[in-house]
């Protein structure tokens, strides 16, 4: 699952960090760079919306087969945009397939892991955030600073090709969630209303919201402005990254150890308010932001994942297993709602400069920190009305259930 993710997410990774490359060379304004990585989330949203009624109806093997398969061939066609606006569709095409595999992947985990050992079991998947930081991202910036934008597409593309096919194949059928008779499509929309409606799903739909609004309107955005506005060279673009991926990787792995020692409630709060800090010495203390980028960027990128992992964890104690991935694919859509707005929002607020800087990003981030500072609140609120036994896992209640004649 970790190599999968791995694909899934730089698909969608090396749209940013590629965004000064392809908006000169198609000649996009560079605050509209969030409009690209909009089409993506939208898309994904609504189709999420329409994949959690059949989701769990299914075995999770071939259908995570078949949206990468259509991830990867979206990666071609991006390849091939001539403009913004087919770059655009290209993307919202991406979108139609990464949503569902997104939630695919995490229910695979959870049926899998045992809740009392899913922190750390987050912590590695959602790694692959960080490998493809550390590894993905700097290589096609090179790709794209030899060749041009273009080609990193479509290695992404060729890379993926090859994992999927293996992971597909070394992963054996994921059944788990089947114990009963399926879910008819004529009862599957009130289904998911029933497993969507409560305070717990309400409060996890609500994290998921505010954890990717801050990630979309500055990451979106910062190497546009880290390079156009601070003055960090292009040629070690590639360079900030590894560093903030290579870290991000073994923070987010103890992340995951500390979310099962400790819970999620504690970890968000101190890497919220590590992250509210980041945000106001990048782009406000511009005396601190002007000389330790390569310091900055990486401390952001490493607290914002964190961040993300232990919200995870929490948020997939919520559903029950046969309704899993179901409730995955619209808290998918949650986040992708969310990242498609926060994205549109900041562009709608930017203004290009003269030297093609970006104006008015003082406000974007402004918003995310108050974003930000919401995360405690909520999942100390999730934490606290989650079912005694959330921590125990589907295998180890079925034990119980057997060892006590039921």
């Amino acid at each position: 699952m970790t190599a999968v993710q791995f694909v899934s997410v730089l698909s969608f990774m090396v749209v940013m960090p590629l965004g000064p490359d392809y908006a000169l060379d198609l000649g996009i304004d560079a605050s509209r760079v969030g409009w690209v990585l909009a089409s993506y989330t939208i898309s994904s949203a609504v189709i999420g919306l329409m994949a959690a009624t059949v989701l769990d109806r299914f075995d999770r093997r071939p259908a995570l087969g078949l949206c990468m398969i259509g991830l990867v061939l979206c990666n071609v066609a991006a390849a091939f945009a001539v403009d913004l606006w087919t770059l655009m569709a290209a993307r919202a095409l991406a979108g139609l397939f990464g949503g569902p595999a997104g939630a695919l992947s995490v229910a695979i985990v959870a049926d899998n892991v045992p809740p009392e050992r899913r922190g750390k079991a987050m912590g590695m998947v959602m790694g692959a955030l960080s490998i493809s930081a550390v590894l993905g991202v700097p290589v096609a910036l090179e790709l794209s600073h030899l060749f041009g934008w273009r080609v990193p597409f479509l290695a992404v593309a060729g890379l993926g090709l090859v994992i999927i096919v293996a992971a597909v194949r070394l992963l054996g059928p994921q059944r788990l969630h089947m114990t009963g008779p399926p879910i008819t499509l004529s009862e599957a929309p009130a289904h998911l209303w029933r497993i969507a409606r409560g305070p717990l799903p309400t409060l996890a739909f609500a994290l998921s919201f505010i954890a990717i609004v801050p990630s979309f309107m500055l990451i979106t955005n910062m190497a546009v402005f880290v390079q156009f506005n601070l003055g960090f060279p292009r040629e070690q673009l590639g360079m900030l990254y590894m560093v903030g991926g290579v870290l991000s990787f073994f923070g987010m792995r103890a992340t995951g150890s500390l979310v099962d020692r400790y819970g999620s409630t504690p970890v968000t709060t101190g890497t919220a308010l590590g992250l509210s800090m980041l945000i106001w010495l990048l782009y406000y203390d511009w005396q601190w932001a002007a000389l330790p980028i390569i310091a900055l960027v990486p401390g952001f990128m490493i607290f914002n994942s964190a961040r993300m992992v232990a919200q995870s964890a929490a948020i997939s104690k919520v559903p029950a297993p046969a309704d899993r991935a179901g409730f995955m694919a619209l808290v998918q859509s949650v986040t992708q709602i969310a990242g498609g707005s926060a994205a549109l929002l900041a562009s709608a607020v930017l203004d290009t400069g003269p030297q093609g800087e970006l104006r008015h990003m003082e406000v974007v981030a402004l918003v995310a920190l108050g974003v930000t500072l919401l995360a405690p609140p909520l999942i100390w609120a999730l934490e606290r009305r989650l079912p005694k036994d959330a921590g125990i896992s589907h295998r180890v209640r079925a034990a119980m259930k057997g060892s006590s004649g039921g």
